[in-house]
């Protein structure tokens, strides 16, 4: 078995509404990329989602 290194994304929360304008969005993503420095947290538009990734990666065993 060969051992695979792949991010894992969490969604940290939907913005798939019409309720948030952009500037709430990217408020968002600035407070969760404060609160969380180990992850890269980035605004996924397929997903309307605010996404993190750790910035580490985990092994997964294949």
């Amino acid at each position: 078995m060969s051992a695979v290194c792949m991010p894992v994304d969490v969604l940290l929360i939907s913005v798939d509404s019409d309720d948030y304008t952009l500037g709430q969005i990217m408020q968002m993503v600035e407070k969760y990329q404060q609160e969380n420095p180990g992850m890269d947290v980035f605004l996924d538009g397929d997903r309307r989602a605010i996404m993190g990734r750790p910035r580490q990666m985990q092994r997964l065993e294949r």
